[in-house]
């Protein structure tokens, strides 16, 4: 056998397995986003329908106790706004203007005032016992998980759970 030989018998035997593996955690990973997508696609047309959204800029799947959709986007009079529904629909959406709460770019420049250069994992706007947060998940120097709450409203941090 010549060496051209070896190498190409070679190449298949880790090439092949390698594709394969490749292959299947791209089909996986592709099933798994499914649920979420089909969930941000009712949650569109959720916030279009009940709160009368001719645009929508940015979606958050919210889930704690209860689960809420948040979206930012314009009402019928294009007026920048924020829109918390219930998933379960059982109460009327909550429907803010983005002038008078934070926007995300705002909280994000207050969570790096106050935790400095930690790497946000997540940030979702949510509700929290009637008060519209944004949720900030995020590990700290010793890979701690910690969420902060910052009320949409005022810009106060509403509550701090940290080192889980």
């Amino acid at each position: 056998m010549n060496k051209r030989t070896n190498f190409k018998k070679w190449l298949l035997i880790i090439g092949v397995p390698i594709l394969v593996v490749a292959l299947i955690i791209g089909i996986m990973y592709n099933n798994a986003q499914k649920p979420y997508e089909k969930e941000k696609a009712t949650a569109v047309q959720e916030v279009k329908e009940k709160a009368a959204l001719t645009e929508v800029e940015e979606v958050y799947l919210y889930k704690s106790t209860d689960v809420f959709y948040a979206a930012t986007g314009k009402d019928e009079n294009g007026k920048n706004v924020a829109v918390w529904i219930a998933q379960d629909g059982k109460s009327e959406p909550i429907i803010k203007p983005l002038d008078t709460g934070v926007t995300e770019k705002e909280a994000r420049n207050l969570f790096k005032k106050e935790a400095g250069n930690a790497e946000i994992l997540s940030l979702t706007l949510g509700i929290e016992k009637e008060t519209p947060v944004w949720l900030f998940t995020f590990e700290n120097e010793k890979g701690n998980l910690n969420y902060y709450y910052l009320s949409f409203t005022n810009g106060k941090w509403w509550r701090k759970i940290e080192n889980i």
